[in-house]
């Protein structure tokens, strides 16, 4: 058994019931976490200004793997093909081995690197703060073409059809061509363009810090509608089913329509949002300068619950198998619950069963489960899939085909947690 095995058994006494909004687990790192985490294959991949790249076992928060760059790593890392790319303050792209993050080759660009890499087909394209998209080849971090704009790239590139497209601080958003880096479009705002693209059905959504948000065609860049808020939008938006999300200076979440840019809601939090909100089964997850990551009803704005973490959370929240992942300025990357398992219900009657009746061994486990169940049992993943049935009596499973992380075992009116580990 692994030497974190009690903490793990710890954890779950503790939450052997975690509601939405309960923490499950954080880590520590050395300096502040403005990146946002990318998760991949049950590992939590996250910057710090501690100067490090880190991957963090979803499970249970304990590191895999960490390297160090010469300087902060502000950027947000983007994982393809086994390899996991972004970049720092030292000026270099980098591109890790995603299993053990040894590295697989780096690239100097001349400036400080606060954009988050965008990786398609084979091709890693990002900024810096000279003002220069990069598009690189992600085998070996050879230069296909690169275009220095007006100023300061901040923004994080994105794609769609022939197009990548990004902000720059010359107050404009950009389109360029694919295959050669020629501009394909330029539109401009009234400031600079700190946020980064989205693209959904043909039209591209950006934010600028002249407090709108902005939506173009995709093919041709042509002005469809732009949304007024009270400040600078620094916050990237999000697009779900038909509506665009984004923070503001102003303190507020807006829910506008994509089509037209009409008005659908808000949320007002305790200071600035320059994080980009999430959504995932209807519920949008943003953090704010006020300390709290805030999941919010979709459909109206409402509160659903908050967390109060350490200091601001400039960080973009991900949402992955029913936790939310996030960094924060307390130097701490947070594991949230967000299902709380109060759905997990089974048709038709269900045997009421005395608490403690049933026993899972050894928890954590690895490659094999004991179970001994006075009546039928299942076992779910935390998003709520059914694994298995089981029947009344004492079970031996092999578990070796399992992936890593956290299940669900319920048996009539209870519920344990079980944990699987390397």
């Amino acid at each position: 058994m692994k030497k974190y095995s009690l903490l793990i058994l710890i954890i779950l006494a503790s939450f052997a019931f975690a509601a939405p909004g309960d923490l499950l687990w954080r880590y520590e790192t050395m300096g502040w976490v403005d990146s946002s985490p990318f998760v991949s294959n049950r590992v939590v991949f996250i910057g710090s200004y501690d100067d490090y790249m880190y991957a963090i076992n979803a499970s249970d928060g304990t590191m895999k793997w960490r390297y160090k760059t010469l300087d902060d790593v502000y950027t947000s890392p983007f994982v393809s093909d086994g390899a996991v790319f972004f970049g720092s303050e030292d000026d270099y792209i980098y591109a890790l081995n995603e299993e053990d993050g040894t590295l697989i080759w780096n690239y100097k660009t001349g400036d400080d690197v606060y954009s988050s890499p965008f990786v398609l087909d084979g091709v890693v394209y990002i900024g810096n703060l000279e003002g220069i998209l990069f598009a690189l080849n992600a085998a070996d971090g050879t230069l296909k073409w690169s275009y220095k704009t007006g100023g300061f790239i901040r923004s994080s590139p994105c794609t769609s059809g022939d197009a990548v497209f990004v902000g720059s601080k010359d107050k404009s958003m950009y389109a360029f061509n694919l295959s050669g880096g020629t501009i394909k479009w330029k539109y401009d705002t009234s400031d600079w363009v700190c946020s980064s693209p989205c693209v959904s059905e043909g039209l591209v959504y950006i934010g600028s810090e002249d407090d709108h948000l902005h939506a173009v065609s995709e093919s041709d860049g042509a002005f469809k509608w732009r949304y007024q808020t009270g400040s600078d939008i620094r916050s990237s938006p999000c697009v779900d089913s038909g509506t665009v999300y984004v923070g503001s200076d102003d303190y507020h979440l807006y829910a506008v329509n994509a089509t037209d840019g009409a008005y659908k809601w808000r949320l007002k939090a305790g200071d600035v949002i320059r994080s980009s909100p999430c959504v995932s089964e209807n519920v949008v997850y943003v953090g704010s300068d006020d300390y709290n990551l805030y999941a919010i009803d979709a459909s109206n704005g409402a509160l659903k619950w908050k967390y109060e973490a350490g200091y601001f959370i400039f960080s973009s929240p991900c949402v992955s198998e029913g936790v939310v992942y996030f960094g924060c300025d307390d130097h701490f990357v947070y594991a949230i619950e967000t299902y709380g398992f109060k759905g997990f219900s089974d048709r038709g009657k269900t045997a009421k069963l005395p608490q403690f009746s049933f026993s899972a061994s050894p928890n954590p486990f690895s490659t094999c489960l004991t179970l001994s169940i006075p009546s039928e049992a299942k076992v779910y993943s935390l998003t709520g899939r059914l694994v298995m049935n089981l029947g009344k009596g004492n079970h031996k499973i092999d578990t070796s085909s399992w992936k890593n992380g956290v299940y669900i075992l319920k048996a009539g009116n209870q519920a344990k947690r079980i944990v699987k580990v390397d």
